[in-house]
């Protein structure tokens, strides 16, 4: 699909309400209980090893279909 495609701006609007939705749910429900369930040490350890590791991560997804995507909605 391209931006012009006629079904492309309801589809990209669905596609911002549903991550909205998503980060409105991990903010207000799942990282309090994590928060709670590991404590504030663990949770800088978990944040350290994450820096540590991100030179070494994939920069780009495994489906170039989601870079088709992410090229439609970011331009």
């Amino acid at each position: 699909m391209t931006p012009d495609d006629e079904r492309f701006d309801a589809k990209t609007t669905v596609l911002i309400e549903t991550v909205g939705h998503h980060v409105q749910e991990e903010e207000t429900d799942w990282f309090p209980k994590v928060r709670d369930a590991l404590g504030r040490k663990e949770l800088q350890e978990i944040g350290a090893r994450m820096r540590d590791v991100r030179a070494t991560a994939p920069h780009r997804p495994e489906h170039p279909g989601s870079l088709r995507a992410a090229d439609a909605l970011l331009g």
